[in-house]
């Protein structure tokens, strides 16, 4: 444990150089999205190196620290990883770090973001985007709205103002700590790096978007569409838990006493095993989970729509 400490002592402030000389393009580093140098899937990372400890977000990979990143882009040990970083730590200097915006002033944005928007209506920009993507048009929470527009930001510089898709992310306990936003133009995802954002709030781990009332049979998926076309396809009421590794972490809140997994069904097993590894955990917790996968390479939204289509030319 102090070997783990030692080494984020060490490297705190001087990731930014210590990655580069790793091996990471300094464009990733930039702080804007772009490719993730661990999975290299396409505008899915931002390094953001929070308090100089080399954080990154990916949604594929999830989130962690410079550690992690370092481990990740090398294929080393912690040990030798911990060695090396240690070697180049001593040849860097430390990079100025901007100061951390308080849980008061991030809760505040997002009531205030919550106050600006209205609950999605037929025919608006949100509804039609969802009509677009193949879903059926029903009644939808509170917790997704459509906010009027919303300033694009990539590495600190506004690009534009979009309408967005606003869905309140809830943890176990029932407490509002995110938003997630899609941002939207002409009824489809905006012509932007990353579409879909998180709205900086209090810690993510076990959260989720709140698509239904809690009950006793719950589903989970990652995506909000995933979930909505979960729930359309099943009948069953399912939550969107973001990422993988939102998957990973989520809580079942009480009076849920089984939980149905939607995964995704993804190449390189990212889906799957986030799944297995949180209907492990939540087994261990004596709740009854299962796991289904679409029997396709995708997601249940793709499934969905394959259905519908093969309907549609049997009529």
């Amino acid at each position: 444990m102090s070997e783990r400490l030692d080494v984020r002592q060490v490297a705190q402030g001087r990731w930014r150089s210590i990655l580069a000389v790793l091996g990471v393009d300094e464009r990733a580093l930039s702080g804007k999205h772009g490719p993730c140098p661990m999975c290299a899937g396409r505008d899915r990372f931002r390094f953001d190196d929070k308090e100089g400890r080399g954080t990154y977000f990916c949604s594929g990979c999830g989130a962690g620290d410079g550690v992690q990143l370092a481990m990740g882009i090398t294929g080393l040990s912690f040990r030798d990883m911990a060695r090396e970083v240690e070697r180049i730590a001593g040849t860097v200097r430390p990079s100025a770090t901007k100061a951390e915006r308080s849980d008061d002033d991030k809760l505040a944005a997002l009531r205030r973001a919550f106050r600006e928007s209205k609950p999605i209506e037929r025919g608006d920009e949100a509804c039609r985007y969802l009509a677009g993507r193949g879903l059926g048009l029903y009644d939808l929470p509170e917790s997704v709205r459509l906010h009027p527009g919303m300033a694009y930001r990539d590495g600190g510089a506004v690009v534009g103002t979009f309408p967005v898709m606003l869905a309140t992310v809830t943890d176990a306990a029932g407490r509002a700590v995110s938003m997630h936003r899609t941002y939207l133009q002409e009824a489809r995802k905006a012509p932007v790096p990353a579409p879909k954002k998180l709205m900086q709030g209090l810690p993510l781990a076990g959260a989720a978007i709140r698509l239904t009332p809690v009950s006793a049979t719950l589903g989970i998926a990652e995506g909000i569409e995933t979930a909505l076309a979960a729930a359309e396809l099943f009948e069953v009421p399912v939550w969107s838990c973001i990422s993988t590794s939102g998957v990973e972490s989520f809580e079942p809140p009480e009076g849920v006493e089984h939980v149905i997994i939607f995964a995704d069904h993804d190449a390189n097993f990212a889906g799957q095993a986030a799944a297995y590894r949180a209907a492990h955990r939540m087994a261990l917790k004596g709740i009854e989970v299962e796991v289904c996968i679409p029997p396709q390479q995708g997601d249940w939204l793709d499934e969905l729509n394959a259905r519908n289509n093969a309907m549609r030319k049997k009529q």
